[in-house]
């Protein structure tokens, strides 16, 4: 069943901080001279403004898991790191209360919060479940009941007698003392909610979405946002100025957005040598400045890589991941043949023609519609082709983002080419909603791809175990060698990401299907 139907480590030794940056415990500290030019790498911090003279206290033993999550001390002169596993890592006057340890956890941590005497903490896991530490009370988690979407950040209260949890359709769950002041949950969002920050007295939020729109609830005032301008990464996390009189936004290159009273210090963004697999994982405040935590980018590309090399086919690979807005490519820009997934344009390109005649689809479309998708029938999709016509539907896949396909003109429509970052535009303009295709006609398609017959059941659900939704649509047909592609999107169990493969050249039909599932198997396996 749909499950939003019409909806849209690495091994590191303990630190200490330099200004600018982390850098092993065992020198001393010293200073960079200009902490913009700084290089954040894999579990470190870069600090900007008058955080960069902090010294450190002691870190606690080493991590093994990529960092997650950051929250200063209430005086601002230290802060706790947190990684995936839910070790507590601590600098300046930060203590450590304790860590969730060697024990099994059924979600990874996303984040903590920290009590307002700085006595304790909590950690935040992506189902929501909680662990207490120091004088900081659980008050309740989400950890035994069914999220629609996974838990990305929470905030403390100001007196730290209760939390916020926040899930990335901007849903949110409160407990304790902390005061429900409204949630995104039950509207539609342009991209993923991914943190939040409270105001100074606790009696509102800010939540900030991977496009850096803000959404502000209770006396949290709107300051500005990135929502309405192209961002060259996505925003990852949010930090408020002491005043909650403003904010900054970090994006997972280290580029501050800054709003309100809250000063430009700098950031990593653009910086020279920056490390592909530090990614931005978090921020917070320092008294005049601020400290952005890096963790370590969660990229499928090579074990994707890695994997290709292994195998005799041409493989594209594209994906993103709608949690956080990352995207992930393998060889962006190959050019291959649609196959058969060419159908959803097909059958979207008749929504589309029915909408603009005011009716649904007949009966007769209706008993097209059904094979060309579940079955992958051909007869369908060559009546609906014929009736079509390519230039309708090339004209649906330009508008909507699909710059790089060119349509067949010999009456083949299998034979049209494309690429694996356009066949996701046409994925994501039937998951979300936008001004081509109705919400009715979205939720058609997503309902036939999540329907598909049993024999079609590989490609996107590699490695996807049961009860997870996966929408998708295959494609296999002897072109160029055998052409075997899958495209779809799969969502449930903490992942939700959109999946293109595209392969040619493989020997037998059984080859390419082996490979588009296990690429699928890894893309999986990394971001759960």
């Amino acid at each position: 069943m749909l499950t939003e139907l019409l909806r849209r480590g690495t091994a590191a030794a303990a630190l200490i901080l330099a200004m600018g940056i982390l850098v092993p415990a065992a020198s001393p500290a010293s200073v960079l001279s200009d902490a913009a030019s700084a290089v954040p790498g894999v579990n470190s911090v870069v600090a900007f403004g008058d955080a960069g003279t902090l010294v450190a206290g002691a870190a606690g033993p080493v991590s093994s898991s990529p960092v997650v999550g950051i929250a200063a001390t209430p005086d601002k002169n230290g802060y706790w790191l947190v990684t995936s596993t839910g070790q507590v890592l601590c600098y300046g006057d930060a203590r450590s209360y304790g860590s969730i340890g060697d024990i099994h956890l059924n979600q990874p941590v996303v984040g903590m919060a920290a009590t307002s005497d700085g006595r304790g903490y909590w950690l935040v896991a992506s189902d929501g479940g909680i662990f207490s530490f120091g004088d900081a009370t659980f008050r309740g988690s989400t950890g035994d009941i069914h999220l629609n979407q996974p838990v990305v950040g929470m905030a403390a209260t100001s007196d730290g007698r209760g939390y916020w949890l926040v899930a990335s359709d901007g849903g949110i769950f409160s407990f304790g003392d902390a005061t429900f002041r409204g949630s995104t949950g039950d509207i539609h969002l342009n991209q993923p909610v991914v943190g939040m920050a409270a105001t100074s007295d606790g009696r509102g939020y800010w939540l900030v979405a991977s496009d850096g729109g803000i959404f502000s609830f209770g006396d949290a005032t709107f300051r500005g946002s990135t929502g309405d301008i192209h961002l060259n990464q996505p925003v990852v996390g949010m930090a408020a100025t002491s005043d909650g009189r403003g904010y900054w936004l970090v994006a997972s290159d280290g580029g501050i957005f800054s709003f309100g009273d809250a000063t430009f210090h700098g950031s990593t963004a653009g910086a020279v040598g920056v490390s592909p697999e530090g990614t931005a994982a978090g921020m917070a405040a320092s008294p005049s400045g601020y400290w952005v935590a890096f963790g370590e980018k969660q990229s499928p590309v090579p074990a994707i890589a890695a994997y290709a090399a292994t195998r005799g086919d041409n493989i594209t690979v594209a994906v993103v991941n709608l949690t956080d807005g990352q995207t992930y490519d393998y060889r962006p820009g190959v050019v291959e043949h649609t196959a058969s997934t060419v159908k959803v344009d097909i059958l979207a390109t008749l929504e589309a023609r029915a909408q603009a005649e005011g009716r649904g689809l007949t009966v007769q479309e209706q008993s097209l519609a059904v094979p060309m998708i579940e079955e992958s029938l051909d007869s369908a999709a060559d009546a609906l082709w014929g009736q079509l016509g390519p230039g309708p539907v090339s004209s649906l896949e330009h508008a909507i983002g699909m710059t790089s396909t060119v349509p067949a003109t010999n009456g083949i429509w299998g034979e049209t080419t494309t690429t694996a970052t356009d066949r996701l535009a046409m994925v994501r303009a039937v998951v979300f909603p936008n001004s081509f295709l109705s919400d009715s006609s979205r939720a058609y398609i997503l309902y036939l791809m999540e329907h598909i017959t049993p024999s079609q059941d590989w490609g996107a659900t590699g490695g996807v175990p049961a009860g997870v939704t996966v929408a998708l649509k295959n494609g296999f047909a002897v072109i160029n060698g055998w052409q075997i592609n899958t495209e779809g999107w799969v969502d449930g169990d903490g992942s939700d990401y959109l999946i293109s493969v595209l392969t040619d050249a493989n020997p037998t039909e059984a080859y390419g299907i082996q490979t588009v599932s296990s690429v699928s198997s890894i893309v999986w396996d990394t971001l759960r």
